[in-house]
């Protein structure tokens, strides 16, 4: 053959293999080789679910001392944890709870964003009376739900349990850590 001939592909040959190493790098930049997707509305679900943590145990007692229901207690007490909650959870394990320990008693205030199930979310004093109950937290509803009185604790179990169960504002909680 013709050297300029073989010149002139090895020389196409080279470019050919240089823009098949540029244009997967450089095209998405410029629009080259990328149909434009579909725009898909953010799911408002996520594959991320936390696990219940026993960290406690808890009861509700009456005046008279009888047990009315007691709890296994995951605890949220650093501000991470607590702005975490019960966010993204499917369900709440029978006999389970959430005990968020607030840095101090005052008026609180909890909301369901991010959280598929319903709660009772039961405010509780420094002394461990229940202050008030917002039962059945609707699920990713972002109505302020405030405590009506002052709270040191807030505790959250299933939905429709403390109406259930009897816990009524005034009902002693006794709670402790996991050794």
């Amino acid at each position: 053959m013709n050297r300029t001939l073989i010149m002139r592909i090895g020389g196409a040959l080279v470019v050919v293999a240089i823009l098949g190493l540029l244009i997967p790098v450089v095209g998405p930049w410029v629009g080259l080789g990328s149909a434009p997707k579909p725009h898909q509305a953010a799911a408002p679900t996520t594959d991320f679910e936390p696990q219940f943590t026993e960290e406690g145990v808890g009861a509700f007692i009456t005046e008279n001392g009888d047990t009315l229901a007691a709890f296994r207690l995951e605890l949220a007490e650093s501000t991470a944890e607590t702005t975490q909650g019960m966010m993204f959870r499917r369900r709440v394990p029978e006999g389970t709870g959430m005990l968020f320990i607030m840095p101090e008693e005052r008026f609180q205030s909890f909301w369901m964003r991010n959280t598929y199930v319903p709660l009772d979310i039961i405010y509780i004093s420094s002394e461990g009376r229940v202050v008030s109950v917002q039962a059945n937290a609707q699920p990713l509803n972002e109505t302020p739900l405030p405590s009506e009185g002052p709270a040191k604790y807030v505790l959250e179990i299933a939905g429709g349990r403390s109406t259930a169960l009897g816990i009524i504002p005034g009902t002693q909680l006794l709670w402790k850590r996991n050794n």
